[in-house]
C-alpha cells in the first residue's frame, strides 16, 4: 500500500472515531431553596475542597466497594465544590436579623452514583468545620462533623442520580442548620 493510501485509510478511521463519540451532557445541582430550615445566625460558606476522584468534571460511580469509573459523556456544569457552595448558601439564606455568622468550610469526599443490587443510589459525604467570624484560625473549629447520606435515585441515569443529590444536599443543610443553632 502506497503512502497516500495509508494517509486516506487513518484520516477515514479518524473521522469515524471523532463523528461516533457522544457530544457532553452537563448537569447541575437544583439550586431552589427547599426552605426546610432556618438558621438563627448567618452561615458564610468557605472554600469546599473534592477529593483527587471527584476534583473532575465527570460524574462518578461507585461500581463496587473498591471500584470506580466514570461517565463518559455526562458531566457536572462546573467544579463541584462550587455547586455544593452555592446550593448551601441558597439553602441557608440570610437573615437580617442575625448577630453573628458562622463560617464553614471543609472537604467534599463523596458526591457520586453508587450501582446497588437494587438500582442506583446517591451519596454524599461532606467533612465540615465551623468557626465563628473574627475567630483566629489557629484557634481551631468551634465543631467539626461528618455530615453523610445515601438516598435511593428514581432509576439509574445520570439526570436521576443529580436529582437525588440535590435532594440530599437539602436534608444535610437542615441537619448542618441544626447543628449550626446549638453553637
Amino acid at each position: 500500500m502506497n503512502r497516500r493510501a495509508v494517509v486516506v485509510v487513518l484520516a477515514i478511521a479518524a473521522g469515524i472515531g471523532c463523528a461516533t463519540s457522544p457530544a457532553p451532557r452537563y448537569y447541575t445541582i437544583d439550586m431552589q431553596p427547599s426552605h426546610k430550615a432556618r438558621a438563627a445566625c448567618n452561615i458564610d460558606i468557605g472554600r469546599l475542597r473534592p477529593t483527587e476522584a471527584l476534583a473532575r468534571n465527570d460524574m462518578l460511580i461507585k461500581k463496587s466497594a473498591t471500584e470506580i469509573e466514570y461517565y463518559a459523556a455526562d458531566r457536572w456544569a462546573s467544579n463541584l465544590g462550587e455547586l455544593i457552595r452555592e446550593k448551601l448558601e441558597t439553602e441557608f439564606g440570610r437573615n437580617p436579623e442575625a448577630e453573628k455568622t458562622v463560617l464553614v468550610s471543609g472537604d467534599i469526599l463523596a458526591f457520586e452514583q453508587v450501582d446497588e443490587a437494587t438500582g442506583a443510589s446517591a451519596r454524599i459525604k461532606l467533612v465540615l468545620e465551623f468557626r465563628t467570624e473574627g475567630a483566629a484560625r489557629d484557634d481551631g473549629p468551634v465543631l467539626r462533623k461528618i455530615y453523610e447520606l445515601t438516598a435511593p435515585a428514581k432509576d439509574q441515569t445520570p439526570g436521576a442520580v443529580a436529582e437525588a443529590l440535590s435532594r440530599g444536599l437539602e436534608q444535610l443543610a437542615a441537619a448542618i442548620i441544626e447543628d449550626v443553632n446549638t453553637l
